[in-house]
């Protein structure tokens, strides 16, 4: 399975998190891109109406995306802070899932 970004503002912000994190990001990918609709805790956990939360297992960096045209849609990147996603994070992740 492929896996897309929404913008280049993710990747951007990827990047932005320095070599670790990043590279930490990007095997959590690679995990969404081998096993796709088959992933499950503790990388993957689903939030309803099909949107998923992609874990990064050694930092608090969280990806939200959505299954897509038989690919995966990566729509929003930020750190986790709380226990409970942020509701501006969940919401700009909601609002681009709409334009699709």
């Amino acid at each position: 399975m492929d896996v897309h970004y929404f913008n280049q503002n993710i990747i951007n912000f990827i990047e932005s998190l320095g070599d670790g994190r990043s590279s930490d990001v990007y095997k959590t990918v690679n995990i969404l891109r081998d096993f796709g609709y088959e992933i499950e805790l503790p990388h993957s956990r689903s939030l309803g109406q099909g949107l998923f939360e992609l874990r990064s297992m050694n930092s608090e960096v969280r990806l939200l995306y959505i299954f897509y045209q038989n690919d995966a849609l990566i729509l929003n990147a930020f750190v986790k802070k709380q226990n409970k996603i942020p509701k501006k994070e969940l919401d700009l992740a909601r609002k681009r899932q709409s334009t699709l």
